[in-house]
């Protein structure tokens, strides 16, 4: 499998897919960074480019995980790596709860140890439900959203595509949260937040632009 990103988050998700797969023969793909070693840990292979990426998915495996937080990186990488011939491998923490009654999680997401996810919930692809998440009932979150650690998402409440929700936040029941949003950590949000808006605060308001 590849991993999009080689530092940062990326080394979490590494230790999430060690605990699903021990045997699991992995490479990082990181185009931007100088300073990265040929081999992180001095174990895994770092490709620094697309064609290398794509021999890799012809080759040898055409899983990828998003090693990313930032939705729209999120999102960025999941076109190239799909464009590339590359499957988005959906990675759930064996440490993560997950309820057994009518829950969809979207390919390409990753939750995390200690997340939460009740019943009843809808995940969008390529999402990242962090460190500590809980996902109550009828939750409906859309495509490359980040669940920071221990953020709260109460029943009956959506959010929208590339969206960004705090750490430690909570969303109250019933909230909708608009698309291209980020609410700040500890935020407690009480109200609809309509889209490409930042809110923060106990109760949260927008944040003037």
């Amino acid at each position: 499998m590849l991993i999009a990103g080689a530092k940062g988050f990326a080394k979490e998700l590494l230790e999430i897919i060690l605990q699903i797969n021990e045997r699991e023969d992995l490479i990082f793909y990181d185009d931007v960074s100088r300073d990265l070693p040929a081999l992180l840990f001095d174990r895994y292979p770092v490709v620094m480019n697309e064609k290398a990426a794509s021999s890799y998915f012809k080759e040898s495996d055409a899983r990828f995980a998003l090693g990313i937080g930032d939705p729209a990186l999120r999102r960025k990488f999941f076109e190239k790596f799909v464009a590339l011939g590359g499957a988005p491998a959906t990675i759930i923490s064996p440490f993560a709860k997950v309820g057994r009654y009518a829950n969809e999680i979207g390919a390409g997401t990753s939750v995390l140890t200690d997340a939460v996810i009740e019943s009843n919930n809808k995940i969008g692809k390529c999402c990242l439900l962090h460190v500590g998440s809980l996902i109550s009932h009828d939750v409906v979150i859309g495509d490359f959203c980040e669940i920071s650690p221990r953020a709260n998402l109460l029943g009956n409440v959506k959010i929208g595509t590339l969206s960004r929700i705090g750490t430690g936040s909570t969303i109250l029941p019933g909230v909708k949260i608009g698309s291209g949003v980020t609410v700040g950590a500890g935020a407690v949000v009480t109200k609809d937040v309509p889209d490409a808006t930042i809110v923060a605060g106990v109760p949260a308001k927008p944040l003037a632009k």
